[in-house]
């Protein structure tokens, strides 16, 4: 059950005038399959499926001590879900359970808070998000550095859903080399990374930067853009390293979760 919801607006024990009276579509995910029939026999063929928008509805409860304030509060609750306008936000909540929890949402369609007779101080609003990403993510960021003189080292990803990091590789080092040893899949440059400079690596998007978010993707050799994976993914740094640089490589990313 999720006890408090901080952004985009306080709701749940933490506040006077909102209660989380049910809250959906924070187990599974949607699900895109695709599927071909098998001509002359029985049954399909499935050869993928992919994980898709994520839909979730909120009930809240709205209350307070007099007919103005409770106006107030009806109004603030639709401002602070005026995504349309602006764009995708932030719904950061905290489970029952103790796990600080953040993703990126979009109302789909109309905030339902129906006028009631007889309800001057005291009513019901139900909102419906919709995610791009699915995954529910922590909201502590989490930074790890290998460096090229140790050749290896482990991150840990603490949630249970695959997720990507943000790479970063620091100079002075020639023709570097990140693999992740578990997925047996590799990013490797054929370039030479001076002292002070380094590649921003968005594996997401697969988008490679350097410090003056210049394009770099064209001094790609490997580009297997991998993910971490549930619990430790053993890391392998190659290239030559100068002697002069941080000579490093730092993963920033957060705990991923595919439902609660």
């Amino acid at each position: 059950m999720i006890s408090n919801i901080s952004e985009p607006l306080v709701m749940g024990l933490n506040s006077d005038y909102y209660t989380i009276r049910e809250a959906s579509g924070f187990s599974s995910a949607g699900v895109s399959v695709s599927k071909y029939n098998r001509p002359g026999y029985h049954g399909i063929k499935i050869p993928r499926a992919y994980w898709r928008e994520r839909v979730m509805s909120l009930i809240i409860g709205i209350r307070a001590s007099d007919s103005a304030t409770y106006e107030e509060k009806r109004r603030d609750l639709q401002e602070a879900f005026d995504c349309p306008r602006n764009g995708l936000t932030w719904l950061k909540f905290t489970t029952t359970g103790g796990l600080a929890l953040q993703i990126q949402v979009q109302l789909n369609s109309g905030i339902q808070a129906p006028l009631q007779a007889g309800e001057v101080t005291i009513g019901t609003a139900r909102i419906e998000l919709i995610a791009e990403d699915p995954i529910f993510y922590s909201q502590t960021e989490n930074e790890e550095d290998i460096t090229f003189a140790s050749g290896s080292g482990t991150i840990n990803n603490g949630g249970n859903a695959p997720v990507f990091p943000d790479i970063k590789i620091h100079g002075n080092v020639e023709n570097p080399s990140v693999e992740s040893v578990g997925l047996g899949m590799t990013i490797s440059f054929i370039t030479t990374i001076t002292a002070g400079s380094y590649y921003d690596i968005d594996t997401l998007d697969e988008i490679v930067e350097d410090e003056t978010n210049t394009s770099q993707y064209s001094n790609i050799n490997e580009d297997d853009f991998f993910y971490l994976k549930k619990g430790d993914n053993e890391i392998t740094l190659g290239g030559t390293p100068g002697a002069s640089g941080y000579k490093k490589v730092t993963f920033t990313f957060r705990d991923g979760y595919l439902g609660i």
